[in-house]
């Protein structure tokens, strides 16, 4: 039985060998692509076409063609804009820097209108703008008669002002632009009587004279939106020595006190740009300039007062600030190829799957993207059907000189349906200033695809021989290999039995199976045993009758004897 075991062991190892060689035989199918020359063969379940195949066209951008691009953009003032030249596809990120400086100089009466401060204010006597500016003049005088300008003696004429406005219309839309440097400078001058009461003066009279502020006058320079959502005081100063000279109350006019040119005191330029900023909020293209004179008065005696301002001129006024674009935030654009179906591949509407699916670029940009812009987040990304690849790249990490996307490709293998329809884009991820063009450049798109058809029996793809894909089947062992693995099958199962079962005698057999329904609690039918004397007295027996009926024959007798004693001694 040893040997018998010994002997299926072989077959069954012998066969388990040579089966897996007969499958691959049985299955396997030859493709000759006849345009390529080529032979390819692949182990598969089914008649299978296997190739591999470019699926962008024009991958090295020598023209428009095939591709298309789109943006996510402003559209009034896009921040993006996207051409091909030079055998490459541009992204060109739009900068823009401009300067405003024609504010400046000396005021216009074409430019600059008169109006109150306050809708229940008054206007000084005289106010004009003249060859040297905007100028106020007034006079107070609280007795009877004209003053020096004509205008009836008044007491209530202690406060006039008056401001000259200017709406200024910017070229660009400025939500679209930050200011990034500003100045501003206000020049006036003026010349009073020393009749004005100033803190430096020892005012004197027919009683003890009183003083509250002082007369004084306030040069400024307002900023303000169209609807003055917001205004801004940008520029100011309060010559408070301005007619300062002592003079008896009783003595209407004294010399002459002049101020010569002066700088007003302007916000710093931080705020000056905070303020311009904060106004274009309101109105992305619209401002307005104010220049404003305040003159405050006072009555000091117990007698008729006169106090004189022949004079109070602004000069000129400069502003000039710098404003740069705006890169708004989550803006993109894309290159773009909508590709061929995959069940194009196969016109019978065969099976068609993808293996795989890879796809690479070159990428450069033509400056530094770090030291140009404050965005650190910016990428190139990969889209397919509208898809995102998980992979990105850093426009950080672009050089000046192309170089692959990932070395090696970015599998998209995972993102390929039966459209296949490429998006590479450029996305902006922060919101950043720049005041120059930034190109960044892709070339040498590639996207090849592997796959397979299956195709239920023979055939060409292709058509006719003159080309195509022929499918050649390999010799059929099928049912040889159905054979030979239902021969397996049976010596597994026989070798088994009797391993477990038919190499034990019949009494163990029986021995063990009782021992088994023993175990499991089962009943079982009693076995006759034997004793050990009774199987020797039979076995005895059986010897005693052998010798008689050899007794029967004289001529064995020598023969008899011999057994009989080589019999007797064996028992």
């Amino acid at each position: 039985m040893k040997r018998y075991a010994f002997i299926i062991l072989v077959y069954f190892m012998l066969i388990t060998s040579v089966l897996p060689i007969l499958i691959q035989s049985s299955v396997v199918t030859t493709i000759k692509d006849s345009n390529s020359q080529r032979d390819y063969k692949d182990l598969r379940t089914s008649n299978v076409i296997v190739g591999a195949k470019e699926w962008l066209n024009n991958t090295g951008f020598n023209s428009t063609e095939d591709w298309y691009d789109s943006l996510v953009t402003d559209k009034s003032n896009p921040d993006f804009y996207a051409n091909i030249s030079n055998n490459a596809a541009n992204f060109i990120v739009t900068g823009d820097k401009e300067v405003l400086s024609s504010i400046n100089g000396t005021p216009s009466d074409s430019d600059w209108f008169p109006e109150k401060k306050l809708e229940l204010s008054i206007f000084p006597d005289i106010y004009d703008i003249n060859q040297y500016g905007c100028n106020a003049s007034h006079e107070y005088w609280e007795g009877s008669g004209n003053n020096l300008f004509g205008v009836p003696g008044n007491q209530t004429r202690n406060r006039p002002s008056v401001l000259w406005k200017r709406t200024f219309e910017m070229p660009e839309d400025m939500s679209d632009y930050i200011i990034t440097s500003a100045n501003l400078i206000a020049v006036f001058n003026a010349t009073a009587n020393i009749n004005v009461e100033t803190p430096k003066d020892n005012l004197t009279g027919s009683s003890a004279p009183t003083s509250a502020e002082f007369d004084h006058v306030k040069f400024y320079v307002l900023l303000s939106n169209l609807e003055d959502k917001v205004k801004y005081e940008v520029a100011s100063y309060e010559p408070r020595d301005l007619g300062f000279g002592d003079l008896s109350a009783a003595t209407p006019y004294g010399s002459i006190h002049d101020i010569s040119d002066i700088n007003m005191i302007s916000v710093s330029e931080e705020v000056l740009k905070f303020y311009l900023n904060r106004i274009f909020e309101y109105d992305h293209r619209n401002f307005t300039i104010f220049l404003g004179i305040d003159i405050d008065v006072e009555d000091n005696y117990d007698v008729p007062d006169r106090d004189t301002y022949y004079s109070l001129l602004i000069k000129t006024l400069n502003l000039t600030f710098t404003y740069e674009k705006v890169i708004n935030k989550f803006t993109s654009v894309s290159w773009n190829q909508d590709g061929n179906k995959i069940t194009d591949l196969s016109p019978e509407n065969y099976t068609v799957i993808t293996n795989d699916a890879n796809l690479n670029f070159k990428y450069k940009i033509n400056q530094n993207w770090t030291s140009n812009t404050s965005s650190l987040n910016s990428e190139i990304r990969i889209l397919i059907n509208g898809n995102p690849h998980p992979e990105t790249i850093k426009l950080t990490t672009a050089n000046s000189t192309f170089q692959e996307a990932k070395v090696g490709g970015f599998d998209v293998t995972s993102l390929i349906t039966d459209d296949i329809n490429l998006t590479i884009q450029v996305y902006l991820a922060d919101e950043f200033k720049l005041d120059h063009n930034i190109t960044i450049s892709i070339d040498n798109a590639s996207l090849i695809i592997s796959y397979s058809i299956i195709v239920p029996d023979v055939a060409v793809i292709g058509g006719d021989g003159g080309g195509g894909t022929k499918i050649i089947r390999g010799p059929d062992y099928t049912l040889l290999v159905i054979g030979l693995t239902a021969g397996i099958i049976a010596l597994v199962t026989l070798f088994g039995a009797y391993q477990t079962h038919y190499k034990y005698p019949p009494i163990v057999r029986k021995v063990r199976k009782l021992r088994k329904r023993i175990k499991k609690g089962r009943k079982t039918k009693p076995i006759l045993v034997i004793k050990r004397k009774i199987l020797i007295r039979n076995r005895f027996d059986n010897q005693i009758e052998i010798l008689k009926f050899e007794t029967i024959k004289p001529q064995k007798i020598d023969k008899i004897k011999k057994i009989k004693k080589n019999k007797i001694g064996g028992i």
